[in-house]
């Protein structure tokens, strides 16, 4: 399936908006990343709103942390701060049951600030957390089971390197980048951390192709976006 992730910036200033499309039957899982104000929540939404157009939204579950109002209303599939355990574990339970079926269909777990749930865990519940994600990043694409978790930073703590490589999707909003999100996040990629990127930007990494610089649409009105996804989300695919 092809979604939307969002727009070349080189082509975005000449006029022109070439699309960078995410192909989720190459590429299982994707990490959106950046800090407070940087446009990842927007990011995030507008690839919601693709997802919404080609699944069935009983097959996209969404589980917020921080409960910060940016998800709840969207997708039944839906918990915050401790439910997100809930919510987790029907994914998951539900990935097993299509490994011992031999089945394959489309289903999204959407994460919002994955790292601080994970490292809210304590060493027993952390290590079975990071046994169910490692299943997941490793067999998903198997079986048609999809990651997308969004932080503000993801670091070795929370995602280790075996499990950080079969997230081929990754992104990065923000004007600036930290050395450490971009040894994260793009470890073989040579990025000047001087260079200020404009308003909405952000870096964009996919196997076999060069980094790039996306783009998304300036959003005046997030209300908005969030409101025309409640509305999408109650009336497809009921």
């Amino acid at each position: 399936m092809l979604i939307k992730v969002g727009y070349s910036q080189k082509e975005w200033v000449l006029g022109s908006k070439a699309e960078i499309m995410w192909d989720t039957t190459k590429i299982p899982h994707c990490l959106i990343a950046g800090p407070t104000g940087g446009g990842k929540t927007v990011c995030s939404q507008l690839i919601l709103k693709e997802l919404i157009q080609c699944v069935n939204q009983e097959n996209i579950n969404i589980c917020d942390f921080k409960a910060g109002g940016d998800w709840d209303g969207i997708v039944s599939n839906y918990a915050e701060y401790t439910d997100c355990d809930e919510v987790l574990n029907e994914f998951y339970k539900a990935f097993t049951d299509a490994i011992s079926q031999k089945q394959h269909q489309e289903k999204y777990l959407i994460f919002d600030e994955f790292s601080s749930y994970a490292l809210s865990k304590d060493t027993k519940n952390f290590k079975d957390l990071m046994s169910k994600i490692s299943h997941l990043a490793f067999l998903g694409r198997s079986f048609g089971y999809h990651l997308i978790f969004i932080s503000q930073q993801f670091n070795s703590k929370v995602i280790d390197t075996a499990i950080r490589e079969q997230f081929g999707l990754k992104i990065y909003m923000g004007s600036t980048i930290s050395t450490e999100s971009a040894t994260m996040l793009f470890p073989n990629c040579e990025i000047d951390k001087s260079v200020h990127l404009p308003r909405c930007c952000g870096y964009v990494s996919m196997p076999e192709k060069d980094l790039d610089i996306i783009q998304v649409p300036f959003i005046t009105d997030p209300v908005k976006l969030k409101q025309l996804l409640m509305k999408k989300g109650s009336t497809l695919f009921r």
